[in-house]
């Protein structure tokens, strides 16, 4: 009987304050837009220079008052508090202000405490303004002094990448979060139309992987040198079979990886499979081609759609939207590791 009055006492506070589970998105002009509800999720994060740092997003779940049980067994009187944020879910773009966020307490007036997960993210005010810093996700928990507390999970996108229906949204910020891809200028631009590096492409797959320590400290290429972000990357990959090199003895981490490179990187990541099925779907790709059964293989598991007129475009370069989508659906549909890449 105590636990119903409770929450039913809990819900009229809500519903007084106007308290909706819905989102509030801060654009990059500082305008700001309150969203109705809807249980979507939105998804963001790292820089090609710093390291990766990002909260895992996570669903929020209704506020319950806890009753101590004593209190129920005795029969004495009980004094409950709670706290409520009013937006579980909030976007905010790099270098803005979201300053919507509000908490409201029972009884009203009570002292509260904001704090960040993960302040290089996303900090929060005294009062409850949240900056943003960098892409990624924070938790912004507000608590009261007796321990009841609330969150909401904020977003922070990159300045250029905040419609979420273009095709590289959701990939960009899935891997930004598991700090597989990362920006430029302090993680707050991601760069979608440029060219992928070999380097880049190679230093991808091995964050993917976890980071493994290579087993080699020294390199077989003649422009693979220490102090590369890309160094300890490709010993890595050399050794697990994933590249080979140009004949020269160079790895040329600078020229930009062609779709044909980076659809055979994941495949020899993978393990290098035999693909179910031996017919090319894509004009542009001759059986003969040492990328094909890469790309036959690609195709099957969902990894590789192709363009609208049949082709494939082997020698296509491969920019940072494409392959942020190709190595997205490799962890989606494949996994971030392999039995030949554990």
């Amino acid at each position: 009987m105590i636990r119903t009055k409770l929450i039913s006492i809990a819900a009229i506070a809500m519903c007084t304050a106007g308290l909706m589970c819905g989102g509030v998105f801060a654009d990059e002009t500082g305008n700001t837009t309150v969203t109705e509800p809807t249980g979507s999720t939105t998804v963001t994060e790292p820089s090609e220079s710093s390291e990766p740092s990002s909260t895992d997003p996570t669903d929020s779940v209704p506020t319950t008052v806890v009753t101590d049980p004593s209190d129920i067994d005795t029969g004495e009187p009980t004094s409950q508090t709670a706290v409520w944020i009013n937006y579980q879910k909030a976007v905010v773009v790099c270098k803005k202000k979201l300053p919507l966020l509000k908490a409201t307490t029972s009884p009203a007036g009570m002292h509260v405490t904001w704090t960040s997960s993960d302040p290089s993210v996303a900090t929060v005010t005294s009062n409850g303004i949240v900056s943003g810093l960098k892409a990624g996700y924070a938790v912004i928990t507000v608590t009261t002094d007796d321990g009841k507390s609330d969150t909401c999970t904020v977003t922070v996108l990159y300045k250029d990448v905040t419609d979420k229906n273009d095709f590289w949204y959701e990939p960009t910020y899935e891997l930004t979060s598991k700090g597989v891809v990362k920006g430029y200028n302090d993680q707050t631009l991601f760069k979608p139309a440029n060219n992928c590096t070999r380097a880049q492409m190679v230093t991808f797959i091995w964050r993917l992987a976890g980071c493994p320590e290579p087993d080699s400290k020294e390199s077989k290429f003649s422009d693979v040198v220490s102090g590369k972000y890309y160094f300890k990357p490709v010993l890595w990959a050399c050794e697990q079979g994933i590249t080979t090199g140009y004949n020269d003895g160079t790895f040329k981490p600078n020229v930009t990886c062609l779709r044909r490179h980076a659809v055979t990187f994941l495949w020899r990541f993978a393990g290098s499979p035999e693909p179910s099925g031996t017919e090319v779907k894509f004009k542009d790709v001759k059986d003969t081609a040492y990328y094909c059964k890469p790309v036959i293989w690609a195709s099957e598991k969902n990894i590789l759609a192709g363009y609208e007129d049949g082709t494939f475009k082997p020698e296509g370069e491969c920019l940072r939207r494409q392959m942020v989508t190709f190595l997205f659906k490799y962890d989606k549909f494949i996994g971030g590791t392999s039995e030949g890449n554990a």
